[in-house]
């Protein structure tokens, strides 16, 4: 019989097209495969899952969610900080952006980047493999699906690439 592993439990509320928000819960791993610690929100949302588990506190309903039908997902009060993004994740870049889903809602706030060495433009990061980003905004942070951003408003422009052999200076 295989053998039960207790999740951690944390409150989120969640985004789809054309739906109203719903409030519920996700369940995250207590060890994350990629660092010590506990499986973060962000690091669900960008694994290869289908369909996430959701208990929705409205009626204590358990849905499926399809993960790729979410325009976002944002953490509840009282969620710690480090079940949100993994605490290796490391900002080499930041810009403030205006994000506009395909749902017709609009997000601004900072765009927190972790981009190699010789990467430092907001499409190098959004051009990215990992389906969902983190938006860090007055009300929270928003873990934002990339395939539900129509556009992003940049407010600044990106600075040029460094030249070849510039980090090594």
């Amino acid at each position: 019989m295989p053998e039960y592993i207790e999740k951690i439990r944390v409150t989120v509320r969640v985004s789809r097209p054309g739906e109203p928000i719903m409030e519920g819960i996700f369940s995250l791993s207590p060890t994350s495969e990629f660092h010590g610690g506990p499986e973060t929100l962000l690091e669900l949302l960008n694994s290869p899952v289908t369909m996430l588990p959701f208990q929705r506190l409205s009626d204590d309903a358990t849905l499926l969610l399809c993960r790729m039908d979410l325009q976002w997902v944002m953490a509840g009060p009282g969620v710690a900080p480090e079940l949100l993004r993994p605490g290796t994740y490391r900002y080499t870049r930041e810009e403030r952006v205006r994000v506009r889903l395909r749902g017709g809602d609009e997000l601004e706030g900072l765009l927190q980047m972790e981009l190699p060495e010789l990467m430092n433009r907001a499409s190098d990061y959004m051009n990215g493999p990992e389906p969902f980003f983190p938006l860090t905004t007055r009300q929270g942070i928003f873990l934002i699906q990339k395939a539900s951003a129509r556009e992003l408003r940049l407010y600044h422009s990106s600075p040029l690439p460094l030249p070849d052999g510039a980090a090594d200076r």
